[in-house]
């Protein structure tokens, strides 16, 4: 039995137990939650700061929605080598939210001498923004909710980088939210850096996929797992700002959607 075929079998029995536990009375366990994802932020392209103004106006929709977390998807910053005044704008506005920021890297931000985003924890000392560092890839738990974020760091932009390469089995009882940045591919050799085949995504047996990396609004699919990219912050869908805000629903399942920043 292929690895594919392992791991879509245990997403039908997953899926079986959760019905089997329906129709029996039995509850869905897991609370209710919402986590906002954005990606390629893009913070410090221009003097214009229009990507500010946009990254802004998603940490107020985060606290509006009083989200149980905040993901990045990549790109929070346009380089590596962004200036202090804006490492301590960003520390700002992620001072501004009371719940925990999980940040992957993506290719605008990898670790280029020293990091960008250490750069940003030191200026900071956020306790509660966590930048996922394991190259291998690290699960990321979400106090007082029961929310898990997998992902890995992106090193190098190149074609050998593979976003899920290594992804585990979902944690039972949890829901789950599987992150990457990287452009989604038809299986096959593409010599495009960072890859997200066909193949890769059919194998992901967790509750939602958060993208980074395309900057327009992308509805990958919907079923069995939902996967989205949400575009740039500030020219998310037909050129305006937003984000998605992903509800993970008892009984229901992740159900994300798409809100303007207008």
């Amino acid at each position: 039995m292929s690895q594919e075929t392992k791991k879509y079998t245990h997403l039908q029995e997953l899926k079986g137990d959760l019905r089997e536990r329906l129709l029996a009375g039995v509850p869905d366990p897991r609370r209710p939650a919402t986590v906002l994802h954005t990606s390629d932020c893009h913070l410090g392209t221009s003097a214009c700061r229009d990507e500010e103004a946009a990254f802004e106006r998603a940490i107020a929709r985060a606290r509006d929605e009083r989200v149980d977390a905040v993901l990045i998807a990549g790109d929070l910053f346009d380089h590596v080598r962004v200036s202090d005044e804006t490492l301590r704008w960003t520390a700002e506005q992620f001072g501004r939210l009371a719940c925990p920021v999980v940040v992957i890297r993506g290719n605008h931000d990898v670790v280029d001498g020293r990091s960008v985003h250490e750069r940003l924890m030191t200026v900071t000392g956020l306790e509660h923004v966590r930048v996922i560092d394991d190259h291998d890839g690290c699960v990321v738990e979400i106090p007082g909710t029961d929310v898990v974020i997998w992902g890995r760091a992106m090193l190098e932009h190149e074609p050998g980088y593979r976003p899920f390469a290594g992804l585990p089995e979902p944690p039972a009882g949890r829901w789950t939210i599987a992150t990457g940045h990287g452009l989604v591919l038809e299986d096959g050799s593409s010599g495009r850096s960072s890859p997200i085949f066909a193949s890769d995504l059919a194998a992901v047996t967790w509750d939602y996929v958060a993208l980074g990396h395309v900057h327009a609004y992308l509805e990958v699919r919907d079923h069995p797992t939902p996967v989205r990219y949400p575009g740039a912050t500030a020219t998310s869908r037909s050129g305006m700002p937003g984000v998605v805000l992903v509800d993970f629903i008892p009984g229901t399942g992740a159900r994300p959607r798409w809100v303007g920043l207008g």
